[in-house]
Protein backbone atom coordinates (compact mmCIF):
# COMPACT_ATOMS: atom_id res chain seq x y z
CA UNK A 1 0.00 0.00 0.00
CA UNK A 2 3.15 2.75 0.68
CA UNK A 3 4.82 1.60 -2.56
CA UNK A 4 1.27 2.05 -4.27
CA UNK A 5 0.77 6.05 -2.63
CA UNK A 6 4.70 6.14 -3.08
CA UNK A 7 4.49 5.45 -6.78
CA UNK A 8 1.16 7.88 -7.14
CA UNK A 9 2.71 10.87 -5.40
CA UNK A 10 5.43 10.63 -7.54
CA UNK A 11 3.30 10.16 -10.72
CA UNK A 12 1.82 13.32 -9.44
CA UNK A 13 4.58 14.93 -8.95
CA UNK A 14 5.82 14.51 -12.48
CA UNK A 15 2.56 15.23 -14.09
CA UNK A 16 2.79 18.85 -12.49
CA UNK A 17 6.33 18.79 -14.10
CA UNK A 18 5.04 18.05 -17.39
CA UNK A 19 2.34 20.19 -17.52
CA UNK A 20 4.85 23.29 -16.47
CA UNK A 21 6.71 22.88 -19.38
CA UNK A 22 5.71 25.01 -22.51
CA UNK A 23 5.45 24.01 -25.91
CA UNK A 24 6.69 26.27 -28.46
CA UNK A 25 4.66 26.03 -32.05
CA UNK A 26 5.49 27.53 -35.11
CA UNK A 27 2.60 30.59 -34.26
CA UNK A 28 6.49 32.17 -33.34
CA UNK A 29 7.92 31.67 -36.73
CA UNK A 30 8.74 35.01 -38.55
CA UNK A 31 6.22 36.50 -41.26
CA UNK A 32 6.85 39.52 -43.39
CA UNK A 33 5.93 42.44 -41.57
CA UNK A 34 7.00 41.26 -38.30
CA UNK A 35 9.08 43.79 -36.44
CA UNK A 36 11.15 42.27 -33.41
CA UNK A 37 12.32 44.59 -30.67
CA UNK A 38 15.71 43.31 -29.21
CA UNK A 39 18.08 45.26 -26.89
CA UNK A 40 21.54 44.20 -26.19
CA UNK A 41 23.19 45.06 -22.86
CA UNK A 42 25.51 42.98 -19.92
CA UNK A 43 24.81 42.50 -16.64
CA UNK A 44 28.38 42.45 -14.46
CA UNK A 45 28.77 40.13 -11.72
CA UNK A 46 25.04 38.34 -12.41
CA UNK A 47 24.77 37.14 -16.13
CA UNK A 48 26.82 33.81 -15.54
CA UNK A 49 23.82 32.76 -13.12
CA UNK A 50 22.31 31.01 -16.33
CA UNK A 51 24.67 28.23 -15.89
CA UNK A 52 22.72 25.68 -14.27
CA UNK A 53 22.37 21.91 -15.16
CA UNK A 54 20.08 20.66 -17.49
CA UNK A 55 16.38 20.28 -16.03
CA UNK A 56 13.23 21.82 -15.54
CA UNK A 57 11.53 23.90 -13.02
CA UNK A 58 14.50 26.51 -13.15
CA UNK A 59 14.49 30.39 -12.25
CA UNK A 60 16.89 32.72 -14.12
CA UNK A 61 16.96 36.26 -13.20
CA UNK A 62 18.36 39.00 -15.66
CA UNK A 63 16.12 41.69 -14.46
CA UNK A 64 19.35 44.03 -13.98
CA UNK A 65 20.41 43.94 -17.59
CA UNK A 66 21.47 47.41 -18.75
CA UNK A 67 20.60 48.10 -22.31
CA UNK A 68 23.24 49.78 -24.39
CA UNK A 69 22.30 48.98 -27.95
CA UNK A 70 18.24 49.28 -29.35
CA UNK A 71 17.48 47.16 -32.52
CA UNK A 72 14.33 46.68 -34.75
CA UNK A 73 14.72 43.33 -36.74
CA UNK A 74 12.30 44.14 -39.57
CA UNK A 75 10.93 41.36 -41.87
CA UNK A 76 10.75 42.29 -45.21
CA UNK A 77 9.25 41.28 -48.54
CA UNK A 78 12.33 39.22 -49.65
CA UNK A 79 11.48 40.19 -53.47
CA UNK A 80 12.92 43.46 -52.55
CA UNK A 81 16.06 42.25 -52.20
CA UNK A 82 18.61 42.63 -54.66
CA UNK A 83 19.56 38.83 -54.57
CA UNK A 84 15.97 37.24 -54.91
CA UNK A 85 16.64 35.84 -57.84
CA UNK A 86 19.32 33.67 -56.16
CA UNK A 87 16.72 32.59 -53.28
CA UNK A 88 13.74 32.10 -55.21
CA UNK A 89 11.87 30.11 -52.17
CA UNK A 90 12.61 32.56 -49.69
CA UNK A 91 9.70 33.21 -47.29
CA UNK A 92 11.22 36.80 -45.69
CA UNK A 93 14.67 38.63 -45.33
CA UNK A 94 15.91 41.14 -42.82
CA UNK A 95 19.52 43.09 -42.10
CA UNK A 96 21.33 41.97 -39.47
CA UNK A 97 22.65 45.01 -36.37
CA UNK A 98 24.26 47.14 -38.20
CA UNK A 99 24.23 45.95 -41.71
CA UNK A 100 23.24 46.44 -45.08
CA UNK A 101 23.86 42.38 -45.47
CA UNK A 102 20.30 41.15 -46.76
CA UNK A 103 19.90 37.85 -44.90
CA UNK A 104 17.51 35.38 -46.68
CA UNK A 105 15.00 32.58 -44.70
CA UNK A 106 13.00 29.83 -46.01
CA UNK A 107 9.60 29.56 -43.18
CA UNK A 108 7.88 26.18 -43.47
CA UNK A 109 4.88 24.58 -41.29
CA UNK A 110 7.76 22.96 -39.23
CA UNK A 111 10.70 24.41 -39.96
CA UNK A 112 12.94 27.95 -40.29
CA UNK A 113 16.22 28.06 -42.67
CA UNK A 114 18.64 30.20 -43.06
CA UNK A 115 19.35 30.23 -47.08
CA UNK A 116 22.15 32.61 -46.96
CA UNK A 117 22.54 36.50 -47.49
CA UNK A 118 24.39 38.71 -50.04
CA UNK A 119 26.74 41.81 -48.39
CA UNK A 120 30.07 42.01 -47.35
CA UNK A 121 32.39 38.69 -46.68
CA UNK A 122 32.60 37.77 -43.55
CA UNK A 123 36.59 37.90 -43.55
CA UNK A 124 36.34 41.78 -43.80
CA UNK A 125 38.21 41.93 -47.44
CA UNK A 126 35.46 44.85 -48.58
CA UNK A 127 33.96 42.15 -51.08
CA UNK A 128 30.14 41.79 -51.77
CA UNK A 129 29.28 38.84 -52.29
CA UNK A 130 26.66 36.01 -52.91
CA UNK A 131 26.48 33.20 -50.07
CA UNK A 132 24.18 30.67 -50.84
CA UNK A 133 24.38 28.16 -48.31
CA UNK A 134 24.13 24.50 -49.83
CA UNK A 135 21.74 22.86 -47.77
CA UNK A 136 19.87 25.90 -45.88
CA UNK A 137 20.85 26.03 -42.37
CA UNK A 138 18.09 25.27 -39.64
CA UNK A 139 17.59 28.42 -37.22
CA UNK A 140 14.47 26.92 -35.44
CA UNK A 141 11.96 23.89 -35.42
CA UNK A 142 8.25 23.46 -33.94
CA UNK A 143 6.67 21.79 -32.27
CA UNK A 144 9.86 22.27 -29.59
CA UNK A 145 9.85 20.71 -26.61
CA UNK A 146 11.93 19.62 -23.70
CA UNK A 147 14.70 17.21 -24.61
CA UNK A 148 14.58 17.91 -28.40
CA UNK A 149 18.07 17.43 -30.36
CA UNK A 150 18.28 19.18 -33.82
CA UNK A 151 21.81 19.01 -36.10
CA UNK A 152 22.13 21.18 -39.16
CA UNK A 153 24.98 21.80 -41.27
CA UNK A 154 25.80 24.08 -44.68
CA UNK A 155 28.25 24.85 -46.92
CA UNK A 156 28.81 28.10 -49.53
CA UNK A 157 31.40 28.44 -51.54
CA UNK A 158 31.51 32.25 -53.38
CA UNK A 159 33.74 33.07 -56.07
CA UNK A 160 34.94 35.92 -56.92
CA UNK A 161 37.17 36.74 -60.26
CA UNK A 162 41.08 37.76 -59.49
CA UNK A 163 40.58 41.58 -60.82
CA UNK A 164 37.83 42.52 -57.58
CA UNK A 165 40.28 40.75 -55.36
CA UNK A 166 42.10 42.75 -52.43
CA UNK A 167 45.79 43.23 -52.32
CA UNK A 168 46.09 40.54 -49.80
CA UNK A 169 45.09 37.79 -51.76
CA UNK A 170 46.63 38.92 -55.02
CA UNK A 171 49.86 39.29 -53.62
CA UNK A 172 50.21 35.16 -52.48
CA UNK A 173 49.13 34.16 -55.89
CA UNK A 174 49.85 36.90 -58.90
CA UNK A 175 48.86 34.35 -61.61
CA UNK A 176 45.24 33.48 -60.06
CA UNK A 177 42.54 33.10 -61.84
CA UNK A 178 39.78 33.68 -59.35
CA UNK A 179 39.24 32.78 -55.75
CA UNK A 180 36.86 31.34 -53.44
CA UNK A 181 35.65 31.69 -50.07
CA UNK A 182 34.62 28.18 -48.15
CA UNK A 183 32.02 28.06 -44.78
CA UNK A 184 31.10 25.46 -43.41
CA UNK A 185 29.01 25.33 -40.55
CA UNK A 186 27.78 22.81 -38.40
CA UNK A 187 24.91 23.12 -35.60
CA UNK A 188 24.09 21.15 -32.29
CA UNK A 189 20.80 22.78 -30.79
CA UNK A 190 19.57 20.97 -27.22
CA UNK A 191 17.12 21.70 -25.42
CA UNK A 192 18.30 21.17 -21.74
CA UNK A 193 15.93 22.95 -19.60
CA UNK A 194 13.25 24.65 -18.94
CA UNK A 195 11.61 27.48 -16.15
CA UNK A 196 10.94 31.13 -15.90
CA UNK A 197 13.34 34.05 -17.11
CA UNK A 198 13.21 37.73 -15.63
CA UNK A 199 14.22 40.52 -17.62
CA UNK A 200 13.43 44.09 -17.69
CA UNK A 201 9.81 44.56 -18.57
CA UNK A 202 8.82 40.93 -17.43
CA UNK A 203 8.95 37.38 -16.30
CA UNK A 204 8.30 34.60 -18.99
CA UNK A 205 7.82 30.85 -18.87
CA UNK A 206 10.73 29.54 -21.32
CA UNK A 207 12.70 26.58 -22.77
CA UNK A 208 16.42 26.69 -22.28
CA UNK A 209 17.95 25.94 -26.15
CA UNK A 210 21.71 25.40 -25.95
CA UNK A 211 23.01 25.96 -29.46
CA UNK A 212 26.78 24.96 -30.30
CA UNK A 213 28.57 25.69 -34.02
CA UNK A 214 31.42 25.19 -35.25
CA UNK A 215 31.96 27.60 -38.13
CA UNK A 216 34.98 27.22 -40.43
CA UNK A 217 36.31 29.73 -43.20
CA UNK A 218 39.13 28.80 -45.80
CA UNK A 219 40.11 30.45 -49.07
CA UNK A 220 41.13 28.60 -52.37
CA UNK A 221 42.17 29.90 -55.66
CA UNK A 222 42.23 28.54 -59.31
CA UNK A 223 45.33 28.55 -60.95
CA UNK A 224 45.96 26.83 -64.62
CA UNK A 225 45.57 24.08 -65.38
CA UNK A 226 46.02 23.29 -61.27
CA UNK A 227 42.26 24.08 -60.79
CA UNK A 228 41.43 25.10 -57.53
CA UNK A 229 44.19 24.79 -54.29
CA UNK A 230 43.61 25.21 -50.60
CA UNK A 231 46.00 28.77 -49.86
CA UNK A 232 44.44 29.03 -46.25
CA UNK A 233 47.83 28.17 -45.26
CA UNK A 234 51.04 27.98 -46.52
CA UNK A 235 54.20 26.59 -45.35
CA UNK A 236 52.11 25.90 -42.04
CA UNK A 237 51.52 29.73 -41.66
CA UNK A 238 48.04 31.20 -41.29
CA UNK A 239 48.03 33.90 -43.96
CA UNK A 240 44.64 34.84 -43.89
CA UNK A 241 41.79 35.41 -40.56
CA UNK A 242 40.54 31.87 -41.39
CA UNK A 243 40.23 27.94 -39.29
CA UNK A 244 37.52 26.84 -37.19
CA UNK A 245 35.29 29.00 -34.70
CA UNK A 246 33.24 27.17 -32.15
CA UNK A 247 30.30 29.34 -31.16
CA UNK A 248 27.59 28.65 -27.96
CA UNK A 249 24.76 30.07 -27.43
CA UNK A 250 22.13 29.54 -24.58
CA UNK A 251 18.28 30.59 -26.24
CA UNK A 252 15.57 31.59 -23.59
CA UNK A 253 12.32 30.89 -25.82
CA UNK A 254 8.90 31.62 -25.56
CA UNK A 255 5.18 29.66 -26.96
CA UNK A 256 4.33 33.43 -27.44
CA UNK A 257 6.79 36.13 -27.92
CA UNK A 258 7.99 35.63 -31.90
CA UNK A 259 11.14 37.68 -29.60
CA UNK A 260 13.85 35.68 -28.36
CA UNK A 261 13.34 36.37 -24.68
CA UNK A 262 17.20 36.55 -24.16
CA UNK A 263 20.09 34.92 -26.38
CA UNK A 264 23.44 34.68 -24.60
CA UNK A 265 26.67 34.33 -26.51
CA UNK A 266 29.22 32.16 -24.37
CA UNK A 267 33.14 32.64 -24.61
CA UNK A 268 35.18 29.89 -26.26
CA UNK A 269 35.89 28.13 -22.83
CA UNK A 270 31.88 28.37 -21.80
CA UNK A 271 32.10 29.68 -18.89
CA UNK A 272 31.58 33.11 -18.76
CA UNK A 273 28.41 34.92 -21.02
CA UNK A 274 30.25 38.18 -23.36
CA UNK A 275 26.79 39.53 -24.41
CA UNK A 276 23.32 39.22 -24.14
CA UNK A 277 20.57 39.92 -26.38
CA UNK A 278 16.81 40.05 -25.12
CA UNK A 279 13.56 41.28 -25.97
CA UNK A 280 12.74 44.83 -25.71
CA UNK A 281 9.83 44.86 -23.52
CA UNK A 282 9.68 48.76 -22.82
CA UNK A 283 10.18 50.57 -26.01
CA UNK A 284 12.16 53.72 -26.39
CA UNK A 285 10.75 54.71 -29.25
CA UNK A 286 13.82 56.96 -29.58
CA UNK A 287 16.50 54.98 -29.10
CA UNK A 288 15.51 53.09 -32.42
CA UNK A 289 17.58 55.24 -34.40
CA UNK A 290 19.65 53.38 -37.42
CA UNK A 291 23.37 53.01 -36.49
CA UNK A 292 25.77 53.73 -39.39
CA UNK A 293 27.96 50.67 -40.66
CA UNK A 294 31.53 51.19 -41.09
CA UNK A 295 33.32 49.21 -43.92
CA UNK A 296 36.38 48.29 -41.25
CA UNK A 297 39.96 46.94 -42.73
CA UNK A 298 42.66 45.81 -40.96
CA UNK A 299 45.71 45.44 -42.65
CA UNK A 300 48.70 43.24 -42.62
CA UNK A 301 46.57 40.41 -41.60
CA UNK A 302 48.00 38.51 -39.75
CA UNK A 303 50.09 40.83 -38.47
CA UNK A 304 53.07 40.51 -35.88
CA UNK A 305 54.16 44.72 -35.23
CA UNK A 306 51.71 47.12 -36.23
CA UNK A 307 47.76 47.31 -37.28
CA UNK A 308 46.83 49.00 -39.55
CA UNK A 309 42.89 50.45 -39.72
CA UNK A 310 40.76 52.05 -42.57
CA UNK A 311 37.88 53.38 -41.75
CA UNK A 312 35.44 55.71 -44.11
CA UNK A 313 33.24 58.16 -41.66
CA UNK A 314 31.70 60.74 -42.99
CA UNK A 315 31.93 63.34 -40.19
CA UNK A 316 34.28 63.72 -37.45
CA UNK A 317 34.20 61.85 -34.49
CA UNK A 318 35.89 60.33 -31.51
CA UNK A 319 36.13 56.33 -31.95
CA UNK A 320 37.28 53.53 -29.89
CA UNK A 321 39.08 50.59 -30.97
CA UNK A 322 38.81 47.35 -28.89
CA UNK A 323 40.51 43.84 -29.34
CA UNK A 324 38.98 40.85 -27.82
CA UNK A 325 41.12 37.64 -27.61
CA UNK A 326 39.40 34.14 -28.42
CA UNK A 327 37.82 34.21 -24.96
CA UNK A 328 35.95 37.32 -25.06
CA UNK A 329 38.34 39.68 -22.75
CA UNK A 330 39.40 42.87 -23.49
CA UNK A 331 43.36 42.88 -24.82
CA UNK A 332 43.56 45.99 -26.13
CA UNK A 333 41.48 49.54 -26.04
CA UNK A 334 42.41 52.53 -28.19
CA UNK A 335 40.39 55.90 -28.71
CA UNK A 336 40.78 57.61 -32.01
CA UNK A 337 39.28 60.89 -33.24
CA UNK A 338 38.42 60.64 -36.91
CA UNK A 339 38.00 63.42 -39.50
CA UNK A 340 35.72 62.99 -42.33
CA UNK A 341 36.45 60.95 -45.30
CA UNK A 342 39.24 58.33 -44.95
CA UNK A 343 41.07 57.23 -41.40
CA UNK A 344 44.14 55.25 -41.30
CA UNK A 345 44.95 54.21 -37.73
CA UNK A 346 48.09 52.40 -36.53
CA UNK A 347 48.02 50.20 -33.41
CA UNK A 348 50.68 48.55 -31.70
CA UNK A 349 50.20 45.14 -31.39
CA UNK A 350 53.35 43.19 -30.39
CA UNK A 351 52.91 42.65 -27.07
CA UNK A 352 49.66 40.92 -27.75
CA UNK A 353 49.90 36.08 -27.93
CA UNK A 354 49.70 34.76 -30.97
CA UNK A 355 46.01 34.01 -31.55
CA UNK A 356 42.84 35.73 -33.53
CA UNK A 357 41.36 38.44 -32.16
CA UNK A 358 38.02 40.37 -32.98
CA UNK A 359 38.45 44.02 -33.92
CA UNK A 360 35.10 46.07 -33.05
CA UNK A 361 35.05 50.02 -33.77
CA UNK A 362 32.45 51.45 -31.30
CA UNK A 363 31.00 54.95 -31.41
CA UNK A 364 29.27 56.19 -28.67
CA UNK A 365 29.20 52.83 -27.11
CA UNK A 366 27.68 51.13 -29.95
CA UNK A 367 29.34 48.85 -32.70
CA UNK A 368 29.58 49.99 -36.07
CA UNK A 369 32.00 48.10 -37.39
CA UNK A 370 34.08 44.49 -36.70
CA UNK A 371 36.69 42.67 -38.71
CA UNK A 372 38.64 39.46 -37.68
CA UNK A 373 42.61 40.10 -37.20
CA UNK A 374 45.20 36.70 -36.24
CA UNK A 375 48.36 37.98 -34.49
CA UNK A 376 51.20 35.80 -35.32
Amino acid sequence: MKKLVFYCLLLSVLAQQATAQITITNSVFPAVGDTLHYAFGNQPGAINQIFTPPGGDQVWDLSNLQATQYWDQIMKNPQTGTAYGSFPGASTLYNPLNSNNQVYLLVTGSQVFNMGYFGLDELGLGLNLLFDKKPDLEETWAPVNFFDIHQSSSNTLSAFDAPIAPPVLLNLVPTADSFRIRVTQQRISTIDAYGTLTIPGGTFNVLRKKQTEYKSMAVDVKVAPLGWIDISTIGGQQLLPLGTDTITTFNFLNDVSKEAIAICTLNTGQNTVTGVQYKAVNIPSATFTPTPTISLSAYPNPVQNTLYVHFTNDAGATYQLRLMNALGSLALEQAVRSSAGENDISIPVSNLAPGAYELILLRNGVSVGRSRVVKN
